[in-house]
């Protein structure tokens, strides 16, 4: 396969193809709870839920980065350049930005306010 971004985009496409329905699936629950964020949000506590989904966050994007090269059968060691190291944590940083936008609503509902 010629290097292209359809070549790249063909490689992606295989790799995700198998988890595509489980992740529509995860987007549409957490949609809808998203809307029971939206419609229920006098009685939530806001600022906790948002503090507790990024640490969340930020937790899973880092072991996702540490994760990364080990799944690749790799490990931190063999990371040799700039470019090994900015993906690495390029790709941390995607999935902690993602799992902390998934987790956000069912954190959120969790929490309510104190009287």
């Amino acid at each position: 396969m010629e290097f292209s971004i359809f070549g790249i985009l063909a490689v992606v496409l295989e790799l995700v193809r198998p988890i595509l329905l489980p992740l529509a699936l995860v987007i549409l629950v957490d949609l809808v709870l998203l809307a029971r964020v939206i419609g229920r949000h006098q009685v939530l506590n806001i600022s906790s839920g948002i503090i507790t989904a990024a640490g969340l966050g930020v937790l899973l994007g880092i072991a996702a980065a540490l994760y990364f090269p080990i799944w690749t059968g790799a490990s931190l060691t063999h990371l040799q350049s700039g470019i090994d190291y900015l993906g690495v944590i390029g790709a941390g940083i995607g999935i902690g930005i993602a799992s902390g936008m998934i987790l956000y609503p069912p954190v959120q509902l969790l929490m309510r306010k104190t009287a």
